[in-house]
């Protein structure tokens, strides 16, 4: 079996993060050895698109074959695709099922490219499940996004029309006397608006907690 060894994975449940979206915040796992498998295209693409499940076979074959830094399981199974152009990590559950997926960081990124080469392809047994829910959007869009969500919510379950009302003319230049058009208004804003809408709704409602 090939590996790939010291590298630094981001595993996040259904989150697949770009290395420049990783947060400090965030369980960065730090992977001594790993195996490494270089795969076809429309693997990759399967991978990247589906849920996927592993076959016994080869849940046995990289059983336990991880080495992690500073973390103990009792039973791990982890590996990394390659396609020669994309890399990415994978984590299974003792099904076979793919629980969760790490892309790497850009240096891993290019030593894995330049070394899978010398692999030959491996064909790997899996089963569709279920086509995957894609990210269209950066993580800090996301972030803003549910912020805006939670706080417009709270404020039109606890009445706050005062707050509401500022928010709204921020945004719209106008005024309305209708507390329910104002919230639907600006949740609509999360949705529909440009970017610089979005993020001023965001800057908006940071600044209102820090006024005197």
């Amino acid at each position: 079996m090939n590996y790939y060894y010291d590298v630094l994975l981001n595993f996040d449940g259904d989150n697949v993060w770009n290395f420049y979206e990783w947060e400090e915040s965030d369980f960065l796992l730090f992977v001594k050895r790993i195996p490494l498998f270089r795969i076809s295209y429309d693997t990759m693409y399967d991978f990247l698109k589906y849920q996927i499940r592993l076959s016994d076979r080869f849940l046995e074959q990289i059983k336990n074959q991880t080495i992690l830094k500073d973390v103990k399981e009792e039973e791990n199974f982890y590996f990394i695709l390659s396609d020669s152009k994309n890399s990415i990590a994978v984590k299974l559950d003792e099904s076979g099922k793919v629980v969760s997926m790490s892309k790497l960081l850009i240096r891993d990124e290019n030593n894995l490219n330049e070394f899978i080469y010398t692999l030959s392809e491996k064909k790997i047994d899996y089963e569709i499940l279920s086509k995957k829910d894609y990210r269209h959007e950066l993580r800090q869009f996301e972030q803003v996004k549910q912020s805006i969500y939670l706080e417009l919510n709270t404020l039109f379950k606890e009445d706050n029309i005062h707050k509401l009302r500022y928010f709204y003319y921020e945004i719209f230049h106008k005024e309305e006397c209708s507390v329910e058009q104002m919230y639907h208004e600006l949740m609509d804003v999360i949705e529909f608006s440009k970017n610089n809408e979005l993020f001023h709704l965001d800057y908006l409602i940071r600044l209102s907690y820090h006024q005197v």
